[in-house]
């Protein structure tokens, strides 16, 4: 599954996340029932494909770490912060 390129950001004139320099429209956040944080969460969904890079980064740097580590304790943490990180990709991915 692949997604609009990166960047992406909030314009809070018209309460749209575009991409830039494409400028292709990705989502309207606005709220009918008063709640005050659309800008928040808009700001966080325009974050989305620079988090989503940083998270493939941060998985393949733990298994270059739990390919150096023996059976030490720490291999259990570092598997688990992985395995973490392996399965919000895969959300963010449509795989989940």
């Amino acid at each position: 599954m692949s997604h609009t390129p990166a960047p992406w950001k909030f314009e809070s004139s018209t309460k749209t996340i575009r991409s830039v320099p494409a400028n292709y429209w990705i989502a309207t956040i606005d709220s009918f029932d008063g709640a005050v944080d659309h800008e928040a969460n808009a700001r966080l969904i325009a974050a989305a494909p620079e988090m989503l890079e940083a998270l493939k980064l941060a998985r393949d740097e733990l298994n270059i770490e739990l390919a150096r580590f023996g059976n030490g304790t720490s291999k259990g943490a570092l598997r688990n912060a992985r395995d973490a990180v392996q399965f919000a990709i895969s959300q963010a991915e449509g795989r989940v």
